[in-house]
């Protein structure tokens, strides 16, 4: 795409938007202002556990390196930090202004801005640069409860100014990476309200632990206290006896999980590796949990596993969001070990307890990753457990009905 993308204004009336600020960058800078600028021109994008890649292009001209957030998880009223890394790749002509949506289901707010609090704008930026800017996301006091979701891009701010014309810069690879036909990319995503942050810190163990289904070792009692809770999708609690529990444990070879269900009429169809292990049974679902890992948090190369209490296992690796196609993905017949102990029996009338799996996935097996991680590599993580009663599911971290949706996912660092 080698010129900017003009946008159908009828399509930017979702939300209540009125059309982007126009707010001029500042011309004439101080002394104080061109060492502001100084100070964010830096040799390399920084790295570390809070710093989340993203790799993406703007035409081929920006490229959004990083961000980092002080929070993922807010109440209406509050301010998120947040620090973007771009990297300009070639001259941008025009007055390209960057556009920031914060989207609930209901609301929209908007912090469209220049770099450096005005400071530098786009048309002033070099070849090589990394630009770092800094921008306080101000929830206002009825903003609404539930997911958020932060999308941003480039629009030409005279040629709205001017003639009413979205002129946009097109987010390259659009087909990799969460980005709407308005080329707005979606960055990450918060939680409003009362439901807690997810972050894990997994602990290194000294001796593995034998994938039996069980978890009696006492890593695995610690893990699963640490893990926290479960919600349903739409992050109300889940129904009484129907609760969830989750761990992570982690040596140099492996990656472990352990998942304590409670579950009440124990249900699956499925004996064959790959099937559709989401659906069928007696009302439409089968019970099952899902394991989401995106191991440089950038939403792309991440790994769907899932394993049924009939120890049957779905795994695939996607590319992109949603991408390639799921029976593309699933072709990859990972080296996972799993082991499933009921708590009751399988596909029958009686009334039933749970049930546990535990899975050991190696590091070798998991995309973009050689060996186990340092402690400042961080990564995107969700679970879930779906219920054969087919009206609802339980979420690690909410994520409404999308379970692909790494924007929402929780995070998780490996410590000694």
């Amino acid at each position: 795409m080698n010129h900017p993308r003009i946008i159908a204004i009828a399509t930017l009336l979702i939300f209540g938007f009125t059309g982007p600020a126009c707010r001029s960058p500042k011309k004439v800078l101080t002394e104080h202002d061109k060492q502001q600028v100084k100070d964010c021109l830096l040799p390399e994008a920084p790295k570390g556990p809070e710093i989340v890649p993203v790799n993406v292009l703007f035409e081929d001209k920006i490229r959004l390196l990083s961000y980092s957030v002080d929070k993922q998880q807010a109440k209406a009223g509050d301010t998120i930090a947040m620090t973007l890394y771009w990297e300009c790749l070639a001259p941008v002509e025009g007055d390209f202004k960057i556009f920031v949506h914060l989207d609930s289901t209901k609301a929209r707010k908007t912090f469209d801005h220049y770099a450096v609090g005005g400071l530098y704008p786009t048309s002033n930026w070099q070849k090589g640069e990394i630009i770092k800017d800094e921008m306080a996301l101000q929830l206002d006091q009825n903003f609404p409860g539930g997911p958020a979701k932060l999308w941003l891009g480039f629009f030409d701010a005279s040629a709205w100014k001017e003639q009413k014309q979205n002129v946009r810069l097109a987010v390259k690879d659009s087909g990799s990476v969460r980005a709407d036909k308005s080329d707005r990319l979606l960055v990450t995503a918060f939680m409003v309200g009362d439901v807690e942050e997810k972050r894990l810190q997994a602990k290194k163990v000294a001796t593995a632990p034998t994938i039996d289904g069980n978890l009696d070792e006492a890593a695995w009692q610690q893990a699963l206290v640490n893990g926290g809770n479960f919600y349903a999708t739409d992050g109300k609690p889940l129904p009484d006896g129907e609760t969830v529990g989750v761990g992570i444990l982690w040596d140099d070879e492996n990656v472990y999980f352990g998942f304590h269900v409670q579950d009440k009429d124990i249900n699956t169809p499925y004996t064959t590796r790959d099937s559709t292990l989401w659906s069928g049974g007696k009302r439409g679902a089968s019970d099952v949990v899902e394991i989401f890992l995106d191991p440089d948090a950038d939403g792309k190369d991440y790994l769907e596993l899932q394993v049924s209490p009939a120890r049957t296992i779905f795994d695939a690796i996607f590319s992109g969001y949603r991408s390639p196609t799921w029976q593309e993905a699933c072709k990859v017949n990972l080296a996972v070990q799993q082991g499933v102990v009921l708590d009751g029996t399988l596909n029958d009338d009686k009334l039933d307890k749970g049930y546990v799996v535990e899975v050991a996935v190696p590091w070798k097996e998991l995309p973009g990753v050689d060996g186990p991680p340092t402690p400042e590599r961080l990564f995107r993580i969700n679970f879930f457990r779906l219920s054969n009663s087919g009206t609802w599911a339980a979420a690690w971290s909410p994520v409404g009905n999308d379970f692909h949706d790494m924007a929402l996912a929780g995070r998780v660092t490996f410590v000694p």
